[in-house]
């Protein structure tokens, strides 16, 4: 008879809680078949935008089939930070050029690496004939597809993550293991209540939604970040309404009543001080700036989402 999983769930479940992760769930290292026909038609039809790294044949390798990794995982820990502050909510509520809320602060993949390292330290230290790799967006995994597999979270229609008692500003990393830890508890568990709600498709500006559907050459967020080709402003840029967002978007997770109502009923805050906004960000001196230097750019930003755009974007995006 094989062993129940569930021990090694709840120690690794304790490991991950004392790092400050906000829920812990557990799936097998596999992505369903109908996942990967919507991946294929996505790219098919050129909705990743200019992100080219997202159809290579080494990306589609490791995220649809798992190879490549050194080992063949056969189970995925599922990991949550919340990032969520009533500072960052209040700071938004009069940001006339807005950020996203997870850039306020240190740079996740900073932060999560190194929780992430401590407790596979400490996986390895207990299960030494098993091997473990973090992701936290370094490995071309499906982080979504897994995380909602976990059954720990939905997904919206919006296409993000949402917690039943969290709601969906949180960060995801993944542990891919081949140690057997099989799904999470029933218990623990959760299922679609987006219901007839549609505020996430008709907030969006660009139309990029629909019902569980992104086009992401569409989406703000790709469009500050993500499209780098041009530093100038060109017309294909001032097109798109961004309704004030200079880095990423907000707005679709912004009216959703898990977030509206929810998490700020549930006074959800973020355990980690370093995800808090950085002073600067409440200096109107800062707010007025129409352009930076690259040494403002980088005494701002340094260790920060935003740093990985560069100056250049950062200035163009402010100029709209």
């Amino acid at each position: 008879m094989t062993p129940s999983p569930l021990p090694i769930q709840s120690q690794i479940k304790s490991l991950c809680e004392k790092e400050g992760f906000s829920f812990v769930g557990f799936t097998k290292a596999e992505i369903p078949e109908k996942d990967l026909e919507y991946l294929d038609h996505w790219i098919s039809e050129k909705k990743h935008g200019n992100m080219d790294w997202f159809a290579k044949d080494h990306a589609l390798s490791i995220r649809n089939r798992f190879e490549n990794l050194g080992f063949k995982p056969t189970s995925a820990i599922c990991l949550g930070f919340v990032y969520r502050s009533s500072e960052g909510e209040n700071l938004l509520a009069h940001m006339k050029r807005k950020v996203s809320r997870y850039a306020l602060g240190t740079d996740y993949h900073i932060v999560l690496r190194k929780k992430g390292n401590q407790i596979l330290k400490e996986l390895k230290a207990l299960y030494p004939q098993n091997h473990f790799r973090q992701s936290v967006d370094s490995l071309p995994i499906a982080e979504k597809i897994l995380t909602r597999e976990s059954r720990i979270v939905w997904q919206g229609k919006h296409t993000n993550l949402i917690h039943p008692k969290l709601g969906s500003y949180f960060f995801l990393s993944i542990i891919l293991t081949d140690l057997e830890l099989g799904e999470t508890n029933l218990e623990e568990t959760t299922t679609d209540h987006c219901g007839s709600c549609r505020r996430c498709l008709d907030v969006c500006p660009t139309n990029a939604l629909e019902p569980y559907e992104l086009d992401a050459s569409k989406c703000i967020s790709y469009l500050t970040i993500e499209d780098r080709t041009h530093t100038e402003v060109t017309d294909s840029f001032l097109k798109w309404d961004k309704k004030g967002w200079v880095y990423g978007c907000d707005l679709c997770q912004e009216v959703c009543p898990w977030n509206e109502g929810i998490a700020k009923r549930n006074q959800v805050e973020t355990l980690e001080p370093s995800f808090l906004p950085r002073e600067f960000w409440k200096d109107r001196s800062f707010q007025e700036k129409q352009k930076l230097s690259e040494e403002e750019f980088q005494t701002y930003f340094q260790d920060s989402p935003i740093e990985r755009i560069g100056l250049s974007i950062w200035n163009r995006n402010q100029s709209t």
